[in-house]
């Protein structure tokens, strides 16, 4: 097999030798330990309390204030101290944007993701390599392709995905989000959703504070600097609009032309919204990947996922470098997408219904694996179970590995990655995710005016035809015998139409 490192931009290793590293990266040493790093991947140390080196933080974390961090980050933290580990993680709990962090000290060696997992790691016990990318991870007689599920996949040629923490290699894993990598065993744990959510009692102070965080983490980037938006007919996309109101000035929204006719809805619909409120925005024509830029964005990926992100390699490619790209990706926490109407909160979720509602095929193997993921779930409650599906398996087993695909932007960060974002989310009532009040009650808190323009839906002549096709649907809602979001999806599980606009998810 062929391996170009070239390709593999803003990636990593973390190895015991310097022979694992590509040529002409950067190179970083702790003790017995190699950091390797693209030059384009921002890298700095973190310190403790008496500035001794602890380890580094790589990619884009945001602080508390709104900061992106360029500088080494101290941490205020004892090492004698017997609650250092998790000194560190409560620490790390106040930052949004995509990093990992790895800490090496005498006593604690860890690795950890961001709330999303955006900054994906693989790793391999056997080799003690932890990288970006199973492309970075030599083979050897125990990390082998594993057929069987590369066949049973089937990928690219079907729009799947390895979930579970699985690679298309033996013996190399995925790290989920809400989990750490212990480089002393080599084995996940998990840090975070330990025990049962609570329901939030103060859903208004709930929303405030989502938002106020999302609007902070797009101020890192957007204060000062020009970056990118997309812009759908969807929910996502427009609560990064509402809390990105002060920041307009330095935003291009653009909308894909999809060959669809979602494509189209979503291009009539944002290009409506931008000369009522006077963005900076265009659409931007679909265009056909070669085939060397489709090879190359699965090599980048590891050949882990595909579908129409991949499709889009040299579509994203008419936006300008130089810029960077704030994402919608994890709104759709706080929205139910993998619950069913009849879910209550002890509904059984078996293996085979868990590969169902992620529309992956129920092989022997894939059931064997989600029975083992479901069984150390210490979370009991269903409606919480599905949201951590969608955090842990979708986002970190399918979304993760796709931002390394796209390269041609200085930088790829969801403003919703944080993990106070994540808890209230899990913590909202179930009735409030069922019907969709999480992007109405954000958008009326900080831009109103954008609820003037329906999601999803057309606008014009086309409304009135599309009500008077959709009216049975209308009134099944109103009779609480279907979800809101069934209205627009014929499969309720799907993806949000504003990853579809960076063609990102499964449209129906």
């Amino acid at each position: 097999m062929t391996i170009n490192h070239d390709v593999l931009i803003q990636q990593f290793i973390l190895c015991k030798t310097e022979d694992n590293i590509p040529e002409n990266w950067n190179i970083r040493r702790s003790s017995s330990w190699c950091l390797g790093f693209h030059q384009d991947l921002p890298v700095i140390e973190i310190l403790a309390s008496d500035s001794s080196f602890i380890g580094w933080l790589l990619g884009y974390p945001i602080d508390i204030n709104g900061l992106l961090l360029k500088k080494s980050l101290q941490m205020s933290v004892s090492l004698e101290d017997s609650s250092a580990a998790s000194q560190l993680e409560s620490s790390l709990y106040a930052f949004g944007g995509r990093f990992v962090a790895i800490f090496l000290t005498g006593n604690i060696s860890r690795v950890y993701l961001d709330p999303l997992g955006s900054l994906g790691i693989v790793f391999c016990a056997e080799q003690q390599i932890a990288a970006s990318s199973t492309v970075l991870i030599p083979y050897s007689e125990d990390s082998k392709d594993n057929y069987e599920l590369i066949n049973s996949l089937d990928i690219p040629i079907k729009d799947n995905w390895y979930p579970f923490g699985l690679t298309p290699r033996h013996s190399v894993e995925r790290l989920l989000p809400n989990h750490f990598l212990d480089l002393d065993n080599w084995q996940s744990t998990r840090h975070w959703l330990t025990d049962e959510i609570t329901t939030t009692q103060d859903v208004d102070s709930s929303i405030y504070e989502i938002g106020s965080i999302v609007k902070n983490n797009i101020a890192a980037f957007a204060k000062n600097a020009p970056v990118y938006m997309a812009l759908t007919a969807g929910r996502d996309s427009r609560m990064l609009l509402a809390c990105a109101r002060e920041y307009l000035q330095n935003i291009e929204f653009f909308t894909i032309r999809i060959p669809s006719k979602g494509g189209r809805l979503d291009c009539e619909v944002a290009s409506q919204m931008a000369k009522r409120f006077k963005l900076n925005y265009r659409v931007i024509e679909f265009e056909e990947a070669t085939e060397t830029e489709l090879n190359e964005w699965l090599h980048r990926t590891g050949n882990c996922v595909a579908g129409n992100s991949w499709k889009n390699a040299r579509t994203i490619k008419q936006l300008d470098s130089s810029r960077g790209l704030l994402l919608g990706l994890a709104g759709e926490v706080g929205r139910s997408l993998y619950w069913r109407v009849s879910d209550t909160e002890s509904t059984y979720l078996s293996p085979s219904e868990l590969l169902r509602r992620i529309d992956l095929p129920a092989t022997p193997y894939l059931k064997e694996q989600a029975n083992k993921w479901l069984s150390n779930l210490p979370i009991k409650n269903t409606f919480t179970v599905l949201d951590i599906v969608f955090i842990e398996l979708r986002l970190g087993c399918w979304a993760g590995p796709q931002q390394y695909g796209h390269v041609n932007n200085a930088f790829r960060i969801s403003p919703f990655s944080h993990r106070k974002i994540m808890e209230i989310m899990l913590s909202l009532p179930p009735d409030y995710k069922r019907h969709q009040m999480l992007t109405n009650d954000l958008i009326k808190r900080f831009y109103p005016e954008l609820l003037m323009f329906p999601f999803n839906e057309p606008i014009g002549i086309q409304r009135y035809l599309w009500l008077l096709k959709n009216g049975d649907k209308f009134i099944n809602i109103i009779q609480k015998k279907q979800a809101p979001q069934q209205l627009f999806w014929e499969n309720p599980v799907s993806e949000d139409e504003d990853i579809e606009v960076l063609g990102e998810g499964k449209k129906r």
